[in-house]
């Protein structure tokens, strides 16, 4: 019974020590992707961050798309931008309300008839809808070409290819062009690279007021 335990406390010992040896392997390994990836020179920062991309390891892709997002370099910053849309299953937009609706239902005060007439507005219909948030499915990244199929998630859970549409990126600036399952269908995105890895810009849809939105990258 002794040395039955005495075996089984062995292997335990060597099965940790071999977790802990694997666990610290991976850290040096990261730890050397982060360094690679931060390199002072743009060109071998530029190669090693392609190479993490043909690699496909998902936290390595993770580490060097974050620092390519932050460099000064403006070519690293938009393989960066390529490179953490594809890394990304979904892209979730924060929705602010156009200033002109907020100050149309400011401006209502309560009045019953007024906010009636407000919510038959477009754009009103749509904030309803957006003030949760705006959800986009991503498939078929092209992080050479820039571009990505962006399935519209309003209003639905799963992806439908009547709500779907192509997005471009173009230095730092992403545009995508769609239907969105809105009360208006065709829309436009237009955003901004910004610091801390975000996309900042707007949803415009037909006539209506342009709505502000923000997204976290990674």
């Amino acid at each position: 019974m002794i040395r039955l335990l005495t075996a089984a406390a062995l292997m335990l010992f060597l099965v940790q020590a071999g977790s802990a040896e694997t666990a610290l392997d991976r850290a040096g390994e990261l730890k050397q992707w982060r360094e690679r990836c931060s390199d002072y020179d743009v060109d071998v920062r530029t190669a090693y961050i392609e190479e993490a991309i043909a690699q496909g390891d998902a936290s390595v892709i993770r580490i060097c798309s974050r620092l390519a997002l932050e460099a000064d370099d403006a070519d690293i910053r938009n393989l960066g931008l390529r490179a953490a849309l594809a890394s990304m299953e979904r892209l979730h937009f924060d929705v602010t309300i156009p200033d002109g609706l907020d100050a149309a239902l400011k401006a209502a005060d309560g009045d019953r008839k007024r906010l009636d007439e407000i919510s038959r507005w477009y754009v009103m219909k749509d904030w309803n809808v957006l003030q949760s948030g705006l959800v986009f499915e991503i498939d078929g990244a092209d992080t050479t070409k820039g571009t990505a199929v962006l399935f519209a998630l309003p209003r639905q859970v799963r992806r439908n290819n009547s709500f779907s549409g192509e997005s471009n990126i173009t230095g730092s600036r992403l545009i995508w062009v769609g239907r969105a399952n809105l009360a208006i269908d065709d829309c436009k995105i237009d955003v901004t690279l910004q610091p801390g890895a975000e996309l900042a810009g707007i949803l415009h849809c037909g006539n209506n007021e342009p709505f502000p939105i923000r997204a976290k990258l990674l």
